[in-house]
C-alpha cells in the first residue's frame, strides 16, 4: 500500500514539473528505472513442460490402463500390453501438444505492450524502449499508437482511445486532460501528451493478467463423468476377474492358470479405446473452434462449453466482435425474426410485427438518451 501511494504521489508531483520542464531528465529517468524496475508485464512461472507432459500419463484413466498393461504382460499377452502402452503414450503426447500450443498462444497477452514509445526527455523528443518508461515520463501519443503504461492525460487534441480490450465498449473513449489512460489500449485518432503513473506489474493490464493466473479451475463436467465411468468399469472388471478366478478354482484349474484366466478376463473388460476416442473427439472440436478464432486452452473445456445452458453478460465486446444486435424477439404475442447488419437502422422483420414494435417502444422508452420512438 505504501509503495502504491508513493508512486501515485510521485506521479502527481511530477505532472506539473513535466509540463514546465519538458519531461524528465535522462539521469532522473535512469534513477527511477533502477528503483521501480522495467516496464514489462510479469511473466508467469508455470510448470515445466516436462512436468506437464508427465501429468498426461498419471491421471486416473491412464493409471487404469497402465495397470491393465501390467496385467496383460503377467497374463502372457505381451502384444496387448504393448498396444495399451502405445495408446497411453500417443494419447498423452497428443494431449500435451494440443494444450502446450494453446498455452503459448494464451501467453501472448504481453504482446499488447508495444516495444517502443515516444517520450520527451531533457526537452527533446526521443524514442525509447517501452521497457525503459518510468513513472513521470512524458509520453507523446498519436493515432495508431498503443499506450505503453498507465498514464494521465496532460494535453489532448481530438484524442480517441479504443478501450474495448479492457471495458468491452465498442465506442472509442474521448479522454480529456486529467483523465486516465490504460496500458494496452489503442489510440484511434488525435494526439495527446500524457504523464506515466504506473508501469510494469502496477498497471491495470498486469492486474488483469494476474487475475487470470490466480483463477481456480474446477473439475470439468466431462472429467467428473469420465472419473465415474472409469471407477465403475474398474470395479466391474476387478469384480468379474475375482469371480472368474473363483469359478476357475471350482472347475479344477490350478491357482496359476486360474489367475491368468482371471487376469485375461479383467484386461478384456478395460475399454482401452475410450481414452484416445475422447481425446481425438475433443481435439477435433478444439481445432474447429480455433479455425473460428476461439482459443481453447484445455481440451475438456470444449465439452464444458457445450454443456453451458446460459451465458449472462451485461455488455458487448467480451463475447462478441463489439456489436450486439437483435436477431429474434420472443413475446407472449408471438415471435419475430430480425435480419440486419450491425448497428445499421435498416432491417427486415418477419413474424409478429406488432409484438416486435411493442418491445421496441418499451426499449426506447427505457433508454435515457432516446429521442424518437420506432414506427
Amino acid at each position: 500500500m505504501g509503495t502504491g501511494g508513493t508512486l501515485v504521489d510521485r506521479a502527481a508531483s511530477v505532472t506539473a514539473a513535466v509540463v514546465r520542464r519538458g519531461g524528465l531528465s535522462a539521469a532522473e529517468a535512469a534513477q527511477r528505472l533502477r528503483a521501480d524496475g522495467p516496464n514489462v508485464l510479469p511473466r508467469e512461472r508455470g510448470r515445466h513442460p516436462l512436468v506437464v507432459l508427465l501429468l498426461q500419463f498419471v491421471h486416473f484413466f491412464a493409471l487404469m490402463l497402465w495397470v491393465a498393461a501390467g496385467l496383460a504382460l503377467v497374463a502372457g499377452m505381451p502384444e496387448l500390453s504393448v498396444a495399451i502402452v502405445l495408446v497411453v503414450l500417443l494419447n498423452g503426447g497428443f494431449s500435451f501438444a494440443q494444450e502446450f500450443r494453446a498455452d503459448r498462444a494464451a501467453q501472448r497477452l504481453r504482446d499488447l505492450m508495444p516495444s517502443r514509445a515516444a517520450v520527451r526527455r531533457d526537452g527533446v523528443r526521443v524514442v525509447v524502449d517501452a521497457a525503459d518508461l518510468v513513472v513521470g515520463d512524458e509520453v507523446l501519443l498519436q493515432g495508431g499508437d498503443r499506450v505503453c503504461a498507465d498514464a494521465v492525460v496532460v494535453q489532448a487534441a481530438g484524442l480517441a482511445v479504443d478501450e474495448s480490450m479492457l471495458t468491452g465498449e465498442s465506442v472509442p473513449a474521448r479522454p480529456e486532460p486529467g483523465d486516465s489512460l490504460r496500458a494496452g489500449t489503442h489510440v484511434v485518432e488525435g494526439e495527446a501528451v500524457a504523464t506515466v503513473t504506473a508501469t510494469g506489474a502496477r498497471t491495470r493490464l498486469a492486474g488483469i493478467a494476474e487475475l487470470t493466473r490466480r483463477a481456480d479451475r474446477p473439475t470439468s463436467p466431462l472429467a467428473r463423468r469420465l472419473h465415474r465411468v472409469v471407477t465403475v468399469v474398474g470395479l466391474i472388471a476387478a469384480g468379474v476377474g475375482v469371480a472368474f478366478f473363483g469359478v476357475a478354482l471350482l472347475l479344477g484349474l490350478d491357482a496359476t492358470r486360474g489367475f491368468l484366466f482371471a487376469v485375461g478376463v479383467t484386461v478384456a473388460l478395460v475399454p482401452e479405446g475410450l481414452l484416445p476416442t475422447v481425446t481425438l473427439s475433443l481435439a477435433r472440436a478444439a481445432q474447429e473452434m480455433a479455425r473460428r478464432n476461439a482459443l481453447v486452452r484445455r481440451l475438456e473445456s470444449v465439452e464444458t462449453l457445450g454443456a453451458t445452458t446460459f451465458i449472462c453478460t451485461d455488455k458487448t465486446g467480451t463475447l462478441t466482435r463489439n456489436e450486439m444486435s437483435v436477431v429474434r424477439v420472443w413475446t407472449p404475442g408471438g415471435e419475430a425474426v430480425v435480419r440486419g447488419e450491425g448497428y445499421a437502422p435498416d432491417a427486415d422483420v418477419t413474424g409478429a410485427l406488432d409484438a416486435a414494435r411493442a418491445v421496441a417502444r418499451s426499449a426506447v422508452r427505457c433508454a435515457p438518451t432516446a429521442r424518437a420512438e420506432p414506427r
